[in-house]
C-alpha cells in the first residue's frame, strides 16, 4: 500500500530510501538527513534558506514519523497475523492431537476389545477342546471297559478243548491217542505285546515229529496263568484232553500247584521282535531257532496256511534258520557268519513279523 506524506510526497524518495529498507535503515537515513537539514545547522543563513531549511525538515520529520508509523502498523499486525497463525496451528495441532488421542483411544478399545473376544473365544475353544478330549477319553475308557469286560467273559467262557492237528482227522484220531504214552509238557508264550500266556504242547512220538495243542474252533487256547491252565485240565469232564495217553501221568506230575515251565519251553515273540531292531549278527540264534520250530509246530496244528508259507523251503526264514544251525560249527560256522553279514536284514525281518502276527490271530485267551 503507497504511503504518502500530507503534501502529497513520497516518504521512501523523500527520506531516500526503498520499500524493502528496514526500520534501521530507515533512522540511519533520517539521522543523515537531519544533520544536513537541522535549523541550528543554518542559523546564519538568509531567512528564506532558513525557511527552505525549516520546511524541508519538517517534511523530513513527517516522512520519517510517517514511515516508521507504517512499519510499525506493518510489524502490529504483522505479528498479529503471525500470533493469529501460530494460534490457528496451536488450535489445529490440539485439534490433531485430540483427533489422535481419540484415534488411539479408540483403537485401544476396539484392540482391547479384540484381544478380550479373542481371548473369550480361545477360552471357549480351549473349554470345547478339553471337554471334547474329556468326552473322548471318557468313551474311550468306556469302551476299553466294556472291551475288557466282554473279553474277561469270553475269556472265562471256557471251550471244550481237543488237541489239535490236521493228523488226528478221521479214524486215525484213536488210534494215535491210544498209542504209546505221549510227551505232554506245559509252556509258556509271550506274545508281541508283552503278554504272557500258558497252554501245553503233547508229541505223539518220540522222534517229536507232531505236536499237538490244546484248541477250540481253529484257536490255541491260551491261559492267562498258569493256576486257571491247572484247574481246567484238571477237570477232565470240560474237555477231551483227557484221551491222550500218559494224561493221568501228567495230571499227576502238574500237582496241585502249577510251576512255571522251563527255558526250553518258554518261547517270547516279544524279545525275538525286540530282537529284529538290530542288525542279523547281532541276533541270538538259540532264541531264533527255538522260536522258529515252535511257530512251525503251532501253524502246522492249526493248518495257518500264511504262516507256514513263509516258512517253505528256500524261503528268507528257512534260510535263515540254516545260517543259525550252522553258526557255531567249526567249519561252516566261518562262511554262516559271513552270510549272516551280508544278509538282508530288512526282508527278513518284515517276514518274521507276519509270521508271529499270524500265529497271534490264531490265540484265543482264557482265564
Amino acid at each position: 500500500m503507497d504511503i504518502m506524506v500530507p503534501d502529497g510526497q513520497d516518504p521512501y524518495t523523500l527520506l531516500g530510501v526503498t520499500r524493502e529498507s528496514s526500520v534501521a535503515e530507515i533512522r540511519e537515513r533520517y539521522l543523515v538527513l537531519v544533520q544536513i537539514w537541522h535549523p541550528d545547522k543554518h542559523q546564519s543563513s538568509p531567512a528564506k534558506v532558513r525557511e527552505e531549511v525549516t520546511r524541508q525538515m519538517q517534511q523530513i520529520n513527517a516522512a520519517y514519523e510517517h514511515l516508521t508509523a507504517a512499519h510499525e502498523r506493518a510489524a502490529r499486525d504483522r505479528q498479529s497475523r503471525e500470533r493469529q497463525e501460530r494460534q490457528t496451528r496451536e488450535r489445529q495441532n490440539r485439534e490433531r492431537q485430540d483427533r489422535e488421542r481419540q484415534t488411539r483411544e479408540r483403537e485401544d478399545r476396539e484392540r482391547q476389545t479384540r484381544e478380550r473376544e479373542d481371548r473369550e473365544r480361545q477360552t471357549r475353544e480351549r473349554q470345547n477342546r478339553e471337554r471334547e478330549t474329556h468326552d473322548r477319553r471318557d468313551r474311550e475308557r468306556e469302551a476299553r471297559e466294556r472291551q475288557d469286560r466282554e473279553r474277561e467273559t469270553r475269556e472265562r467262557e471256557h471251550p471244550r478243548a481237543q488237541w489239535t492237528h490236521p493228523g488226528l482227522a478221521g479214524a486215525s484220531q484213536q488210534d494215535k491217542f491210544s498209542g504209546a504214552s505221549s510227551t505232554i509238557h506245559p509252556i509258556a508264550m509271550s506274545l508281541r505285546s508283552g503278554e504272557r500266556g500258558y497252554t501245553l504242547r503233547a508229541y505223539l512220538d518220540e522222534e517229536r515229529t507232531e505236536a499237538v495243542f490244546p484248541g477250540a474252533q481253529s484257536r490255541l487256547l491260551l491261559f492267562r496263568s498258569l493256576e486257571s491252565m491247572r484247574k481246567y485240565v484238571a477237570r477232565t469232564e470240560a474237555h477231551e484232553l483227557a484221551r491222550l495217553a500218559g494224561w493221568e501221568d501228567f495230571v499227576d506230575q502238574l500237582g496241585s500247584t502249577a510251576t512255571e515251565p522251563d527255558d526250553d519251553h518258554c518261547f517270547d515273540f516279544d524279545l525275538v521282535l525286540y530282537s529284529l531292531r538290530y542288525p542279523p549278527t547281532q541276533w541270538v540264534p538259540a532264541l531264533f531257532v527255538a522260536n522258529r520250530d515252535f511257530v512251525r509246530e503251532v501253524s502246522e496244528a492249526f493248518s495257518i496256511d500264511d504262516v507256514l508259507r513263509l516258512l517253505t523251503v528256500g524261503s528268507p526264514l528257512d534260510y535263515l534258520d540254516d545260517l543259525f544251525r550252522s553258526v557255531d560249527k567249526p567249519v561252516a560256522g566261518w562262511g554262516a557268519r559271513r552270510q549272516l553279514a551280508s544278509l538282508n536284514g530288512g526282508l527278513v525281518s518284515n517276514a518274521w513279523r507276519k509270521a508271529l502276527h499270524g500265529i497271534e490271530e490264531h490265540v484265543r485267551w482264557l482265564r
